[in-house]
C-alpha cells in the first residue's frame, strides 16, 4: 500500500459523484474497487485505485456502456 491517506465512504462517493447507496452498489458490482479495512467496520478506499477505476469507466466504448445499461434494464423487468 502507498502512503496515500485513505478515504472514507463519504469522501470516496463524493469523488465519483454517487450517493452512498449507489457507491456501494458500484463496489458490489465490481465497477469500483473494494475497500480496505484498517480496522473492523471501517472501510476505506485508496484514492489512486478510485481514480484509476473512474478513468477506466470513462474510457469504456459506447457499446459497452449500452450493453451494461441493457443488462441492468433486463434485470429490472418482472418475470412473466
Amino acid at each position: 500500500m502507498t502512503d496515500e491517506k485513505l478515504w472514507t465512504v463519504d469522501v470516496a462517493s463524493d469523488f465519483v459523484g454517487l450517493s452512498r447507496p449507489a457507491f456501494y452498489v458500484a463496489v458490489r458490482n465490481g465497477r469500483l474497487p473494494a475497500p480496505v479495512y484498517p480496522a473492523p467496520r471501517a472501510p476505506r478506499w485508496i484514492p489512486s485505485e478510485l481514480r484509476a477505476a473512474v478513468e477506466a469507466t470513462r474510457a469504456l466504448p459506447r457499446d459497452q456502456v449500452a450493453a451494461r445499461r441493457a443488462a441492468r434494464l433486463a434485470d429490472m423487468k418482472p418475470a412473466a
